[in-house]
């Protein structure tokens, strides 16, 4: 049984449709949202639903901590083993003591406590990464912005098959 329903797709669509599900909060921000190059039709590992949900959260989280006026950029490069999809901004970054605590069930900085989010978003974004065999990681400098990066594997894994 493939994890969540995944299999190989495109993840030109993916990323596509997530980027149209934000465009109205990015706009009411004037917050622009660009590819640094083609985002190419490569196929990857991964359950379209749920890794929409994936660049949604990370994309919103993006644009709800950016300043007015900035721009997010999205960047994929393939590596041998996993698709590497980059989604960086310009907002306030992360403390380097939190980057652990960032993934966990509920939790919140104390920079964006009075925000409005729950705290489960990254850690869903975790979870079902996880469940595609893929992985999510975060570069951040505090008050310059952060890099999130999202792992598809370029093949069904070995027990999928």
């Amino acid at each position: 049984m493939q994890a969540l329903g995944a299999d190989m797709y495109p993840i030109r669509n993916t990323i596509m449709q997530a980027m149209d599900s934000v465009a109205l909060k990015a706009a009411n921000k004037d917050i622009e949202i660009i590819a640094t190059e083609e985002i190419s039709d490569v196929k990857v590992y991964h359950n379209f639903k749920w890794t929409r949900e994936v660049f949604e959260n990370i994309l919103e989280n993006a644009i709800k901590y950016s300043p007015c006026k900035s721009i997010i950029k999205i960047s994929i490069e393939q590596l041998e083993t996993y698709t590497k999809i980059s989604i960086e901004d310009s907002g306030i970054g992360i403390r380097d003591e939190e980057y652990v605590k960032i993934f966990q069930r509920f939790y919140r900085s104390k920079d964006v406590e009075n925000a409005e989010g729950s705290g489960i978003g990254l850690y869903l974004c975790r979870l079902i990464l996880e469940n595609e065999k893929g992985s999510i990681t975060v570069k951040s400098q505090y008050g310059k912005g952060s890099v999130f990066s999202v792992f598809l594997l370029n093949s069904i894994p070995q027990q999928q098959k």
